[in-house]
C-alpha cells in the first residue's frame, strides 16, 4: 500500500508546497500516550516552580525577621549610641539584603531585537503548507512564522497567558537550514518541532520548566542594567572613594545573590533534563513518519555540517569586516561553503556524529546515535519525500536571506553601507586558490608546506639544500614527509599561544595586577618561560620546517632554471618578491602582535586607570609609527600588479581611512595586514609552484607522492 496520502503526487511535477497542502488532516499518527511520563513531567514542573517561590520565601522571611526585630528585640533602653546602632544597623543590613534579593525580579534587562517575521501575504504558499502540516499532525498552526540566521528551528509558546493557557505559539526557522537542506529534510525538522506540541499537556509542563530555568539562568549568569551602571560608577574617577567603596560592597552583595541563584538553577536544570530527553524521542517519531526513517541520519549529519559551515562563514565574515566588507547573504554563503567541502571535511563531521553515542543524565537531548536508532527502528517510509532544495518551499528565498542578514548586522550594531556588501562567492574566494592552482599545489607540496615560517629563495644556494639535484630534492622531501606530519599545525598553535601570552607579558612588564582566565593569580616566571618557548628561534620543529623550506627552495630553483623568456622573467620576479616578503615578515608579525596587545589592553582598561592609560597610549603611538615605517619599506617591493606592496596591503584595511589620529582606532584598522600579507605570499608562491609543477611533469621528475591512493575494492 502506498505511503502517500490520496491526492499527493509521488513525483516532482507538483510544487513541494502543493504536496504539503494535500496532506489530509490527522493523517500523521500520534505515538501512544504515556500517562506516567506526563505525571512525572508535571511533578517536575511543579517542583521547578517551587524553586523561585522558595527564593521569594527567603526574601519574605528576611523581611519578617526585620519587622520582628523592631517589634520584639530592638533595644529600648541603654546607652544612647548603642541604642542608635541597635536601631539603625540591623534595619539597614536587612533592607539592603531584601533589596538585592528582589533585584532579579524588577531590574531592567536588555531586550532582544524584534525578530524577522514572515507575513502570510508575503508568502501565502509556504504559510498554507505549514498550516497543512500542523493539521496533519493534529495541532493548531503557529500564530506567526519568524526567520533567523541561526542553524536551528524551533516552536515555542508566545509569552504570557495567551501562550501557556491559550496555546498560541510561534515557529522560528533558521534560513541556513533552508539554504543547505532538501525540502524533505527541512519538512522533517518542522514535523519534529510541531511534534513537541502534539504532546499538549506535556509541552505546557516543559514550557513552565524551561521558563523557570531560563529565568534562573539569566539572573544567575547575565548582567542587567543595574550591574552595568554600578561598574560604570566604579570606573568613574570623579565619583570619589566613598562611592567606589559603596559600589564594591554592592557588587559583593550581588555576587552572593547570584551564587544562590546559580545553585537553584543547577538544581532545577538537572532535575528536568532526563524527562526532556524522552520528549525528543517522541518528536523524532514525527520526523521519521513525515520524512522517512532512512532520512533521519542524513538530516542529523546535514545539521551538524551546516553548523560547522556557518561558523566557518562567520569567521571569514569577521575578517572581512576588519577590511570594511560584509557578505550580503549569510544563509546562502553557508550553503555555498558546504558545497566547497571535500571528503575529509565530511568524514570529520561524520566521525563526530558516530562518536555521539553516550547520553549523560543532564543532557537536554539524547545522543544522536540513540535518536538515529530510535527513528530507524520505526521503519517509516515517509509521506513527504521531495528531495528538491528546501528553498523551493519559499516564494522569494534570496530576498528573505538578505533581510535576515541585515537584521543580524543590525543586532550587532554594525555601521555599514550598501557599497560595503559583497557576494558569497567573493567572501568564500578570499585566500582560496583557483582549482587548477590548488590541484598543482597539492600535487607539488603533498601537504608539506604551511603558512609560517615563510620560504626564503636564497636558501636554495646554501648547503645542505644546494647539494641536491632536481630529482634528489624531491626524493629528500619524500624522505622527510613522515617527520612533517602535524608540523605546521603545531607551529600554528604555538603562534596562537604566543599571541595570547603576549598580553599577560605586557601586563607583567607594566607591573599591573590581573588574574588569569581561570581566576587564579599569574605566575610571572611560568608565563615568561612559556612565552620564551613559544617565540624561541631554534626549536626542533622550526629546524625541521626550515630544512623542508630550504629543499623546496632548491626544487623551485631547478624548475625556474629550465624556463626561458617571459616565463623565466616572471618566475624570477616572483622569487624576488618572496625573498623581500620573507625578510619583512618577522618585523610585520611583531608589530601587529603589538597592535593586538594594545587593543586588548585598551579594551580592558577602566576610566580610573590613570597610571596604565598614558603608558598604553604611548605604546599604541609607537606601534603606529612602526607600522607606518614598515609600510613605507614595503612600498619598495612591487608585485606583478604594478602597485607598491605597502599600498596593495593597505587596500585590505577597510577602516584605515577613518582611523584619524586615534592610535587605538589605527591599531584596529591595520590588523587585517597580517592576513593580507600571508594571502599575497601564498598566492605568489602558489603561482610559482604551478609553473614548477608543469616543468617537473615536462622533464619527467617524479613527484613526492609516487602512487595515488588505492581505490576501494568491493568484497
Amino acid at each position: 500500500m502506498s505511503s502517500i496520502p490520496a491526492g499527493m503526487p509521488a513525483g516532482n511535477a507538483v510544487a513541494p508546497t502543493t504536496q504539503l497542502r494535500q496532506l489530509r488532516p490527522g493523517s500523521i499518527p500520534r505515538p501512544p500516550r504515556k500517562p506516567l511520563y506526563d505525571l512525572l513531567l508535571w511533578l517536575v514542573a511543579v517542583l521547578s516552580c517551587l524553586i523561585p517561590l522558595a527564593y521569594l520565601g527567603l526574601v519574605a522571611g528576611l523581611a519578617w525577621l526585620g519587622v520582628h526585630y523592631y517589634l520584639e528585640w530592638a533595644p529600648r533602653s541603654g546607652h544612647g549610641m548603642l541604642r542608635l546602632v541597635g536601631w539603625t544597623a540591623p534595619g539597614f543590613i536587612i533592607g539592603v539584603l531584601v533589596v538585592f534579593l528582589l533585584k532579579p525580579f524588577f531590574a531592567p534587562r536588555t531586550r532582544a531585537p524584534e525578530p524577522v517575521r514572515l507575513e502570510p501575504e508575503q508568502d501565502p504558499g509556504f504559510t498554507a503548507a505549514v498550516h497543512a502540516l500542523c493539521a496533519a499532525i493534529g495541532i493548531r498552526p503557529p500564530r506567526a512564522i519568524h526567520l533567523t540566521h541561526q542553524v536551528n528551528a524551533w516552536v515555542q509558546f508566545v509569552p504570557g497567558p495567551a501562550g501557556l493557557l491559550g496555546g498560541a505559539r510561534t515557529l522560528t526557522i533558521g534560513l541556513p537550514l533552508v539554504a543547505g537542506m532538501s525540502a524533505r529534510e527541512l519538512v522533517g525538522v518542522l514535523a519534529h518541532e510541531f511534534g513537541h506540541f502534539a504532546q499538549r499537556g506535556g509541552m505546557r509542563a516543559a514550557h513552565l520548566i524551561n521558563r523557570v530555568n531560563y529565568w534562573l539562568e539569566s539572573r544567575a549568569y547575565q548582567d542587567d542594567a543595574w550591574d552595568g551602571r554600578l561598574r560604570r560608577w566604579l570606573e568613574d574617577e570623579e565619583m570619589g572613594g566613598i562611592v567606589h567603596l559603596t559600589c564594591l560592597a554592592t557588587l559583593a552583595c550581588l555576587w552572593a545573590t547570584r551564587l544562590l541563584l546559580r545553585g537553584m538553577f543547577q538544581l532545577s536544570f538537572r532535575m528536568s533534563r532526563r524527562l526532556s530527553q524522552e520528549m525528543e524521542f517522541d518528536a523524532d517519531r514525527y520526523e521519521a513518519t513525515v520524512a522517512g526513517s532512512e532520512a533521519f541520519a542524513a538530516t542529523a549529519l546535514r545539521m551538524r555540517a551546516l553548523e560547522h559551515a556557518w561558523h566557518e562563514v562567520d569567521r571569514l565574515n569577521r575578517k572581512a569586516w576588519g577590511e570594511g566588507r560584509l557578505v550580503d547573504d549569510l544563509p546562502g554563503a553557508t550553503a555555498q561553503r558546504l558545497q566547497q567541502w571535500g571528503r575529509q571535511d565530511w568524514e570529520s563531521v561524520e566521525a563526530q556524529l558516530q562518536s555521539d553515542d553516550t547520553t549523560r543524565y543532564w543532557d537536554s537531548h539524547p545522543a544522536d546515535q540513540a535518536r538515529i536508532a530510535n527513528a530507524q527502528a520505526l521503519q517509516a517510509p515517509g509521506i513527504f519525500r521531495d528531495d528538491r532544495p528546501a528553498a523551493a518551499l519559499f516564494a522569494d528565498f534570496p530576498a528573505l536571506c538578505r533581510q535576515v542578514t541585515a537584521h543580524y548586522y543590525a543586532g550587532m550594531e554594525l555601521d555599514y553601507g550598501p557599497r560595503q556588501l559583497i557576494g558569497a562567492a567573493e567572501l568564500l574566494g578570499r585566500g582560496r586558490l583557483a582549482d587548477a592552482t590548488a590541484a598543482a599545489w597539492q600535487r607539488y607540496t603533498n601537504g608539506m608546506l604551511g603558512s609560517v615560517p615563510l620560504l626564503d629563495p636564497a636558501e636554495a644556494g646554501l648547503l645542505p639544500a644546494a647539494a641536491f639535484d632536481w630529482q634528489g630534492s624531491v626524493d629528500e622531501l619524500r624522505r622527510l614527509g613522515p617527520e612533517a606530519t602535524g608540523l605546521w599545525q603545531r607551529l600554528d598553535r604555538l603562534r596562537e599561544r604566543a599571541d595570547a601570552l603576549a598580553l599577560w607579558i605586557a601586563l607583567l612588564d607594566q607591573e599591573e595586577d590581573f588574574v588569569m582566565p581561570d581566576g587564579s593569580p599569574p605566575d610571572p616566571g611560568a608565563l615568561r618561560a612559556e612565552y620564551g618557548a613559544c617565540v624561541a628561534a631554534d626549536t626542533p620543529d622550526l629546524r625541521l620546517a626550515r630544512r623542508i623550506l630550504a629543499v623546496f627552495a632548491r626544487r623551485l630553483r631547478h624548475a625556474v632554471d629550465t624556463l626561458e623568456g617571459a616565463a623565466r622573467d616572471e618566475a624570477e620576479a616572483r622569487l624576488a618578491l618572496l625573498a623581500r616578503m620573507h625578510a619583512h615578515w618577522p618585523e610585520l608579525a611583531r608589530t601587529l602582535q603589538e597592535a593586538r596587545v594594545c587593543m586588548r589592553m585598551h579594551a580592558g582598561m577602566g576610566s580610573g586607570d590613570e597610571v596604565l592609560r598614558p603608558r598604553v597610549h604611548a605604546r599604541a603611538e609607537r606601534c603606529r609609527e612602526q607600522v607606518g615605517a614598515l609600510l613605507g619599506r614595503l612600498d619598495d617591493a612591487v608585485p606583478g600588479s604594478g602597485q607598491p606592496l605597502g599600498q596593495l596591503l593597505l587596500k585590505r584595511c577597510g577602516h584605515y581611512s577613518s582611523a584619524g589620529a586615534d592610535p587605538f582606532a589605527f591599531a584596529r584598522a591595520v590588523l587585517p595586514l597580517e592576513d593580507a600579507f600571508l594571502d599575497l605570499y601564498r598566492q605568489q608562491l602558489a603561482a610559482l609552484v604551478e609553473t614548477a609543477d608543469l616543468a617537473e611533469r615536462t622533464h619527467g621528475i617524479r613527484p613526492i607522492r609516487l602512487f595515488a591512493a588505492p581505490a576501494a575494492v568491493e568484497a
